[in-house]
């Protein structure tokens, strides 16, 4: 019997919910990146609202990706490409504000990690910014047992590439 306090964590395809639900779990996740990088607003809500579109069109992409839910609330979206065997990449994983810090990135990047492995992937890779709004996830990778490959940068800022052998 469930306590009406219990927490129930759940992963549901992105087909369980109607389009908009994963420009808004980005959009306040990454509320604060544009504290740092406002000129990047107009940029990444069109960058988001391409990726929502071609997952919901593509039912490849759309299979490649889940909305994490407490209690079917969802909080949290995350996806990922095995196109590159032997090395499988984690694309978006972020948790909203409110509730970041109570390791569903962990469980995400878990839930992640046991698809590659089910399909023989020997190893995974995954990159995230170099700059303080982007620290949580660094600790996150590292905690779950991932290494620093490298170091580079792009058009924005510096990024980190992360490498982890399963």
């Amino acid at each position: 019997m469930n306590n009406s306090n219990d927490i129930i964590v759940t992963f549901k395809p992105i087909s369980s919910f109607k389009k908009g639900i994963i420009q808004k779990i980005l959009k306040a996740s990454y509320q604060d990146f544009f504290i740092y990088f406002p000129e990047q607003r107009k940029n990444q809500y069109l960058q988001w609202e391409q990726e929502e579109e071609e997952a919901f069109s593509n039912p490849i992409v759309g299979n490649h990706a889940l909305i994490t839910c407490i209690n079917d609330k969802p909080v949290g979206y995350f996806s990922w490409d095995d196109r590159k065997f032997p090395t499988g990449l984690i694309g978006q994983n972020c948790i909203i504000p409110q509730y970041q810090n109570q390791g569903l990135g962990k469980k995400q990047i878990s839930v992640i990690e046991e698809k590659f492995k089910k399909i023989k992937f020997s190893e995974i890779n995954v990159v995230t910014g170099n700059h303080d709004f982007f620290m949580p996830a660094q600790k996150m990778y590292l905690s779950c047992g991932f290494k620093q490959k490298r170091i580079f940068t792009d058009d924005l800022f510096d990024k980190i590439e992360f490498l982890k052998i399963i």
